[in-house]
């Protein structure tokens, strides 16, 4: 796993230690640090009401702190206010000037500091035509689509040279097409500004896309930081395999056993071998109950078998997701739950009883009590 933490310096920009809370004295961000560099895009990825919008707002001076810090670039300005720290933020509901049409909307941080007419007008025209809206520039916020009012709502925040961008779910209104587009867009134009980007999403399919690094968050705290890579093959805890990865993971209760030198898993009546020796994590967990995650690619459907010597697993079938190219079952087992990526022409029903392979070897192996990786394949 990555260092989940950069060194204060000056480049460093976020928070460090902070604690946010209510006044009812309900708890945010509790001791929460996550610091970018100069010139990273590091997406904050985590489930609604985990506290990433909170993090966001903390940086640009819009919620106090309890105690901690805020640094942007090395730079302590816990007790400035908004204006003074430089910062552009992107609101996942883009609010823009009614009375004003989309050049005027965009140039107005621009003409607030001064800048001079000339150049306004040539970075709103730059980046009207990379965010491909520059046809839209003379109509007003009620004349066009919410998801171009969005887009309208980025190029505001991206014609400005801040020192950090703060982006909170600024795609949230776009088709899927233009997701991907303005992904791109984002990317490019805060990579050629040098500013520290934090990009907030619930969508773990954008934070692997868009992000240097990946923050997973819940509950105010961090679980991990790292690249995308890091978070699918390394998960800390059962959380972050969970969050990560095209589909869920599945998740059965099992203990570790040996049998001639080799590890395996007991889950029910039924032993998995994974047909190698016992990892060095695992060692003190033999006998312990465990917890099982499993990648829908490592289980697979097979004729059901009765036989308790068998390796094979039962379950009742109860959902069908169907993708296209492939079918995501979620199947019940006994106790705990399997998830399997079957061919997209497979005939099945849920209510269906099936019988599922699964690699014991490609297992990722959690602390039932605590939720903390005692082991990962590879």
């Amino acid at each position: 796993m990555s260092d989940q933490r950069l060194p204060d310096s000056a480049e460093a920009t976020g928070l460090d230690r902070a604690v946010v809370a209510l006044p009812d004295g309900t708890v945010l961000l509790d001791d929460f640090t996550l610091l970018a560099g100069r010139g990273e895009l590091l997406a904050v990825l985590g489930p609604s009401g985990c506290g990433k919008s909170t993090l966001l707002r903390a940086i640009a001076g819009l919620q106090r702190l309890r105690s901690g810090r805020v640094l942007i670039q090395g730079r302590d300005v816990t007790r400035l206010e908004p204006p003074g720290r430089d910062v552009a933020m992107v609101f996942e509901k883009t609010a823009l000037f009614p009375t004003l049409d989309l050049a005027r909307n965009m140039a107005f941080g621009l003409t607030q500091r001064r800048t001079a007419a000339a150049e306004v007008e040539q970075r709103v025209d730059q980046q009207a035509e990379r965010l491909g809206i520059r046809g839209l520039l003379r109509r007003k916020p009620t004349q066009i689509s919410m998801g171009q009012r969005g887009q309208a709502g980025i190029g505001r925040a991206l014609v400005r040279e801040p020192k950090v961008f703060l982006l909170d779910e600024p795609l949230a209104n776009l088709d899927l097409g233009e997701r991907a587009r303005m992904r791109r867009v984002i990317a490019q134009t805060v990579k050629a500004s040098g500013a520290a980007t934090i990009y907030v999403t619930h969508d773990q399919t954008e934070a692997m896309a868009i992000g240097d690094r990946i923050a997973v968050i819940n509950d105010g705290r961090l679980h991990q930081l790292g690249t995308s890579a890091d978070l699918y093959e390394r998960p800390v805890d059962l959380f972050v395999a969970d969050f990560v990865g095209q589909a869920s993971v599945g998740i059965v209760p099992a203990s570790v056993v040996v049998s001639g030198g080799l590890a395996g898993y007991r889950v029910g009546d039924r032993t998995l071998m994974t047909w190698q020796p016992l990892p060095a994590g695992l060692s003190g967990a033999v006998g312990r109950a465990v917890t099982l995650a499993l990648r829908p690619e490592s289980v697979t459907a097979v004729p059901l078998n009765p036989d308790p010597e068998a390796t094979v697993l039962t379950g009742r079938v109860r959902s069908v997701e169907r993708t296209g190219r492939d079918t995501f079952l979620t199947v019940e087992l006994p106790t705990g739950r399997l998830i399997g990526r079957f061919d997209g022409r497979a005939r099945v029903r849920i209510g269906d009883l099936i019988g599922l392979s699964v690699e014991a070897a490609a297992a990722h192996v959690f602390d039932t009590a605590t939720g903390r990786a005692l082991h990962h394949p590879g």
